[in-house]
């Protein structure tokens, strides 16, 4: 008897068991972004992950990333921690470490000495443009070296997406794999037939930026001096900056000056850097700018001030179509998870279900015969007991 009430009781668990709904489950992974990031020139201390974020701040802007950086770091952050269904991956962040002073301090050599003279006078802005180029290369190089498998997403806003513009620059398409995507914002390297994408930013595609029209204009000038002097070379260096304020530069002379200012980028690399340029914004779009000031005589100052608004609209609010492009790269780089053994994640076949009737059916009945065998042997007891009448004493 006490083995045909555990084979019931068997039996019914299984069928309870075959009754309970299946539960889906798949984990939610995401990037896990490593936070505070580690300067430039100190990131070999870090252990390596799928991703380095790299990013340079603007000029005059709070280390470590400033806040142009930081709200574009953010949002990325937020898009990628969640991603239900995919495993788990690592970023890891690092700054560029370097002054960021302003581009202003290049008035500091005069227009003259600026734009027309034949030797370029020292600039504070180049040499923090310098700096923040050793560092990111530094990261870049330990990066490839030591953690080879690494992908990495820059970022440099104003001043700093220069620094970027130039890292890349010196790098070639066989040491530039590892490379995701780059986001320039406001660059003032940016230059008309530069090798990137402009997937948002309203600027003219033929806009130039401040140091790209610097080397534009110089390179002119110095053409002009081998013609004529140096009344020649101020003369075609006021030509330039008419071309650039109408969008008419020449082309070919402007892909020279950039490759001598090292703005060029390498051309496998066009659709993984990504440059944002707001028209107006005098950073990224200088032409008009130029024009007021060395040939009208304009004040800089106010000239500047009327283009704040423009140079601090970079907002990932405003370009959503990159930070998706971004995320989805990100995403992409993290596997999904596998399914756990034994755990169904997809609906269910149709013939899986047929099959678990039929056996819930028959095993319904196995369980109903067994009961009343179970309970047979009782009734047959009280019935003998019936029938033999009461005990005599």
């Amino acid at each position: 008897m006490g083995v045909t009430k555990r084979v019931v009781c068997s039996v019914l668990v299984v069928v309870l068991a075959l009754l309970s709904p299946a539960t889906a489950h798949a984990q939610d992974g995401g990037m896990q972004w490593s936070g505070p990031p580690v300067a430039a020139s100190s990131a070999d201390t870090q252990p390596c992950a799928d991703v380095m974020f790299l990013a340079a701040r603007g000029s005059l802007e709070d280390g470590p990333y400033g806040s142009m950086v930081t709200s574009w770091r953010d949002a990325l952050a937020t898009a990628t921690q969640q991603m239900p269904g995919r495993g788990i991956g690592t970023v890891r962040e690092v700054f560029v470490d370097y002054p960021a002073i302003g581009p202003d301090t290049m008035l500091d050599a005069g227009l003259e000495g600026l734009f027309f003279s034949e030797e370029l006078p020292a600039l504070p802005y180049r040499e923090s443009v310098t700096t923040g180029v050793e560092a990111a290369r530094h990261a870049l190089t330990d990066s490839a070296e030591r953690c080879p498998a690494e992908r990495w997403v820059l970022v440099g806003y104003s001043q700093g997406a220069q620094v970027m513009t130039e890292v890349l620059a010196e790098r070639t398409e066989q040491d530039s794999g590892q490379l995701l995507l780059a986001l320039l914002l406001g660059n003032p390297a940016h230059y008309q037939g530069q090798s990137l994408t402009e997937p948002s930013g309203d600027a003219d595609d033929l806009a130039g930026g401040l140091t790209a029209a610097l080397y534009y204009i110089r390179h002119e000038a110095a053409a002009g001096r081998q013609a004529g002097g140096q009344p020649q070379a101020t003369a075609d260096g006021v030509r330039a900056i008419l071309e650039l304020s109408q969008g008419k530069a020449n082309s070919e002379a402007m892909a020279e000056a950039a490759r001598g200012a090292g703005f060029e980028l390498p051309a496998a690399l066009r659709s993984q850097v990504l440059s944002l340029c707001n028209a107006g914004d005098v950073v990224c779009d200088s032409g008009g700018l130029l024009r007021k000031v060395v040939i009208e005589g304009a004040g800089i100052d106010g000239l500047v001030d009327d283009s704040w608004d423009a140079h601090h609209a970079y907002g990932p609010k405003d370009a959503a179509v990159v930070v998706d492009r971004i995320s989805a790269e990100l995403r992409a780089l993290v596997p999904p998870t596998p399914a756990e053994p034994g755990i169904r994640t997809g609906p269910l076949d149709p013939r899986l279900i047929l099959a678990g009737g039929v056996a819930i059916v028959l095993l319904t009945g196995l369980a109903v015969s067994l009961v009343m065998l179970w309970r047979a042997p009782s009734r047959q007891t009280r019935s003998a007991a019936d029938r033999s009448g009461p005990a005599q004493p």
